[in-house]
C-alpha cells in the first residue's frame, strides 16, 4: 500500500496528526521511516556479541 493510500485511510477514519491536522504521503512515510529506524536501533542495542579473549597483560609494578 501506497503513502497517499495510506494517508486516505486514515483520514477516512478520522485519525488525526499529533497536531491534529490531517494526514499528507509525506507526513506517512517520515513515521514509517523513524519507526524503522527506531526498530533498526533497538536491534542494535539488543545484540549479543560473542565474547573474544585477548592477550592483553596487566603489569603491576610497586616503586
Amino acid at each position: 500500500m501506497g503513502y497517499r493510500k495510506i494517508a486516505k485511510l486514515l483520514n477516512a477514519k478520522k485519525i488525526k496528526t499529533i497536531r491534529g491536522n490531517l494526514w499528507e504521503s509525506n507526513q506517512v512515510y517520515s513515521v514509517l521511516k523513524r519507526h524503522k529506524e527506531r526498530l533498526q536501533r533497538l536491534e542494535f542495542i539488543n545484540k549479543e556479541y560473542e565474547m573474544v579473549w585477548s592477550r592483553m597483560r596487566i603489569k603491576y609494578e610497586i616503586k
